[in-house]
């Protein structure tokens, strides 16, 4: 009798479907499992955490040290003015360290860090972001990784929850104010991010993953001489770079590096890391604010994720017919290790792109063009998900933008939790859905009118379209990951994308914040009116989910079309217009 193992092992196709399924089924899992306790934390009840006897007396600790309380409430210019100067600060001593890292202990490093390389390095970190135009893990040195790589890590992630809880506190609110951010800050890093921190570290301690402050050990392959392996603390970098949705790694080839992710239990778990706080806050939001709601955004959001991870890996199970025709493997391995295969790795991949994590478990340039188009998707939504915190503010100004053309369609009141949204709101919302695109379409067609920067590309005109376009929209939503095909580490790409990264976390988080200021001077209705839409909906979350694909995808068909659709017809051989 045929089993069910035997039918799953004899299709690839549905195996990978599944496991792909249960990637996704086990971060819904976890998500839920934190969200009431993220729920504690949006709510401002860290109190009635079980953290609170040891958290909370650190967080004390370092309010009386700052000369700082949670009741001294802000406002968005002394709110944004803080968080842009703390972390302006952090930015110029990263930049020190880094630059001047031979003249520190620990110093055995490459001298590689030229000054746009330290430039492009600190804003990635300082951002969230964590691209690396870097590959070599010596180009740093041991307290440059421990100390500055590691701290911008905590920094920035403790930075996009605290402004995460500004926005959630401004819609609860009615006084005008959202909050003091050396509190929120303190609690995101004190209460979730460090203690999930430690908790995976010692997992991955456990699963094999090297924690050391040993540079390096040296190896003897047969008939060779010694080689230095790169050491340090790899766990601990492991473990922040992805509860912190960072995603750099301490190895050139990230997560598909055998020291940073050895096996597939260890894939499941950096999974798990990257989507806990991510899928948590938006399950959290159900129990904010109504669980109708919370659950219309999570069911738009998976939809999203479930669609680009089934693309992505259904394109690279069919793989390009040129090399499939040789009939030497089915899919595309290349660039993927083998040990995780197609699917785990796609979903892997699929998921760091969806929370702005950009952690890599293989080579995104040799993807195949429609499943690079699974991952660009992402991207040019501005990681739908989002990162620690950002993911939240993120979607709320799609929620804006989407009650007001629902309203102008069916002639109802614009409202969120009773709260009536005027034109500001309005205003703000549809200025961080702009800001993300054009940061992105503008250098880009600049970069596309320069000879000499283009020369630096070799896969050929569709291909370096979409590669560029991957450069920039991985720059602008803060993911870090890269698809690569050209010489990135160069002072044009190096400045450029530093730029961009500002830009994409700064310009866009400030116009959001601003966005939760006007919600705080408002007072919600006590009563429901059914003259207003329901959020709650199904055809509510339809309509969500069809303007995120409109804003999002619409203003780079053209793009597409010239990128990874182009190159997707050339691979199989069609025909449009007699001209492909």
């Amino acid at each position: 009798m045929t089993s069910i193992y035997n039918i799953i092992d004899g299709n690839r196709a549905v195996s990978g479907l599944i496991i792909t399924l249960i990637y996704i089924a086990l971060a819904l899992l976890f998500g839920y499992i934190i969200s009431g306790y993220i729920k504690k934390l949006y709510t401002d009840e860290e109190e009635k955490t079980w953290l609170y006897p040891i958290s909370g007396r650190i967080v004390k600790f370092f309010e009386k040290f700052l000369n700082e309380d949670k009741n001294k409430q802000m406002k968005f210019k002394e709110y944004f003015f803080t968080l842009i100067m703390f972390n302006l600060f952090a930015g110029v001593i990263a930049f020190i360290f880094i630059f001047f890292q031979h003249d520190f202990p620990y110093s055995y490093a490459n001298n590689h860090m030229t000054l746009s390389l330290t430039f492009n390095t600190v804003i990635s970190f300082l951002t969230n972001t964590d691209i690396q135009h870097y590959s070599n893990t010596f180009d740093l040195s041991i307290l440059s990784w421990t100390f500055v790589i590691t701290g911008l890590m905590f920094l920035s992630a403790g930075t996009g929850f605290a402004a995460s809880m500004a926005f959630i506190r401004g819609i609860l609110n009615d006084n005008g104010r959202i909050g003091n951010f050396y509190h929120d800050f303190l609690v995101s890093i004190f209460y979730l991010i460090f203690p999930l921190t430690i908790l995976v570290t010692i997992i991955v301690i456990a699963m094999g993953i090297p924690e050391t402050l040993s540079s390096y050990i040296n190896i003897y392959p047969i008939g060779s001489q010694a080689v230095k392996l790169p050491l340090g603390p790899v766990a601990t970098l492991v473990s922040i770079k992805n509860i912190g949705t960072n995603g750099g790694g301490f190895y050139g080839a990230n997560a598909a590096f055998p020291l940073g992710n050895p096996n597939w239990l260890t894939n499941i778990v950096e999974y798990i890391s990257f989507m806990l706080i991510p899928v948590g806050s938006v399950i959290s939001l159900g129990k904010v604010f109504d669980k109708r709601f919370g659950n219309m955004i999570v069911g738009v959001l998976v939809v999203i994720f479930v669609a680009t991870s089934v693309l992505t890996f259904i394109s690279e199970y069919i793989g390009i017919p040129v090399i499939s025709s040789l009939g030497i493997f089915t899919g595309n391995i290349t660039g993927k290790e083998s040990y995780l295969g197609l699917a785990s790795s796609s979903t892997f991949q699929v998921g760091a792109v969806f929370t702005s994590t950009g952690a890599s478990t293989g080579g995104i340039v040799d993807y195949t063009p429609t499943g690079l188009l699974g991952l660009l998707s992402q991207l040019v939504l501005n990681d739908p998900l989002g990162g620690v915190g950002t993911g939240i503010v993120n979607i709320f100004t799609y929620i804006i933008f989407t009650l007001f053309i629902t309203s102008l369609m069916i002639g109802k009141l614009p409202e969120l939790m009773n709260i009536k949204i005027g034109s500001k709101e309005i205003k703000y919302s549809t200025l961080s859905l702009i800001t993300h695109p054009l940061i992105i379409i503008i250098p880009l067609g600049f970069t596309l009118l320069l000879p000499l920067i283009m020369g630096t590309f070799y896969n050929g005109f569709p291909s370096n379209i979409s590669n560029l376009l991957y450069e920039f929209a991985s720059a602008a939503s803060n993911n870090g990951s890269e698809a690569g095909g050209f010489l990135t580490n160069q002072s044009y790409f190096n400045y450029l994308d530093g730029i961009i990264m500002l830009l994409g976390r700064y310009l866009i988080l400030g116009i959001q914040l601003l966005l939760a200021q006007q919600f705080a001077f408002k007072k919600p209705k006590t009563v429901y009116d059914k003259s207003t839409i329901d959020t709650g909906s199904v055809s509510f979350g339809f309509m969500l989910l069809a303007v995120i694909l409109m804003i999002g995808l619409l203003s780079y068909l053209p793009i597409f079309a010239l990128g990874p659709l182009y190159a997707w017809a050339k691979d199989f051989n069609f025909v449009v217009m007699g001209w492909i």
